[in-house]
């Protein structure tokens, strides 16, 4: 078999796993006692994770990159899934309290399902990728390419579990996360919230797909070093091992984020799609929004 031929198989494959996830969830919304909250975000995500898993039979990267997002947020939503509050939140110093938000219970079984359709999603990347090199004028450009996009995507994920949780986990993890920020005595902790969970969803979008890519990368940037910053983490010390944690990961990652706001997208992006379409021609009125593709 060529690689093709492996590819073709293995995002059928995918597909038929993407939709026993989102048969699983359907099935634990309709059964369980899940807030409207929980119930409104699984759902939007599960629409979105069906449409990449047929997407992806396209063969695009950026479908590719889109499942793998979708994978990663239904994964998350039901592997922390806490149907149950705290009995008790007083007394809960800052770590306990983010561990709290960070975890739960969960429903038995859905993380193993996430691990294994993530596999799944990241084979068909690297035999996508294997193909368009091996088709491609030059080679080496096409595995450059399609490397950038492997880091872009990956940068882009690392935010699923800090929005997944106090953003689409619903009330309880919501008040959870105000009550860990009021502890950091952060002014104004529900609104710091929503803007962290907000700007953490930004860029989780905007990297994966490769959307806006630049000012979101900025922003990204810009946030995480705030972001240890106001955590105390410089004060702690660079090394990230350190007892309370130092600014080692944090900088790190907001370096590798920083690099996209200068390179741009790449070719395997919602970017470059929207600059060599004709949408602009078709709506006039988007083209203001054209400095955002650069």
């Amino acid at each position: 078999m060529r690689i093709d031929d492996y590819a073709r198989w293995l995002s059928r494959v995918t597909l038929a796993t993407a939709v026993v996830m989102i048969g699983w969830g359907l099935s634990v919304i309709l059964s369980q006692p899940v807030t409207a909250w929980f119930a409104t975000s699984a759902t939007i995500w599960m629409a979105v994770l069906v449409v990449s898993a047929f997407w992806q039979l396209s063969g695009s990267l950026t479908a590719i990159a889109a499942l793998a997002l979708a994978t990663a947020v239904v994964s998350r939503l039901f592997s922390i899934l806490r149907l149950n509050p705290p009995a008790s939140l007083a007394g809960l110093n800052p770590q306990d309290l983010d561990l709290l938000v960070a975890t739960g219970p969960g429903v038995p079984g859905f993380e193993l399902l996430g691990w294994f359709l993530g596999a799944l999603v990241f084979a068909r990347f690297i035999l996508r990728a294997a193909s368009l090199a091996a088709s491609a004028d030059s080679r080496e450009a096409a595995i450059n390419a399609s490397a950038l996009t492997f880091i872009r995507v990956y940068v882009g994920l690392m935010f699923v579990p800090h929005f997944g949780s106090h953003v689409l986990g619903g009330p309880d993890q919501f008040k959870i996360y105000v009550l860990y920020f009021e502890s950091l005595g952060l002014h104004m902790p529900a609104i710091q919230v929503v803007l962290a969970g907000g700007i953490e969803l930004i860029c989780a979008i905007g990297l994966t797909l490769g959307l806006f890519t630049r000012p979101v990368a900025l922003l990204g940037s810009v946030y995480l070093l705030m972001s240890m910053l106001w955590g105390g983490h410089f004060q702690i010390g660079y090394v990230w091992a350190l007892p309370e944690g130092g600014y080692e990961f944090g900088v790190v990652w907001a370096a590798m984020i920083a690099v996209f706001a200068v390179v741009g997208g790449g070719p395997h992006s919602v970017d470059r799609i929207a600059r060599q379409s004709d949408f602009q021609n078709r709506w006039p009125w988007l083209r203001p929004a054209r400095l955002l593709f650069l």
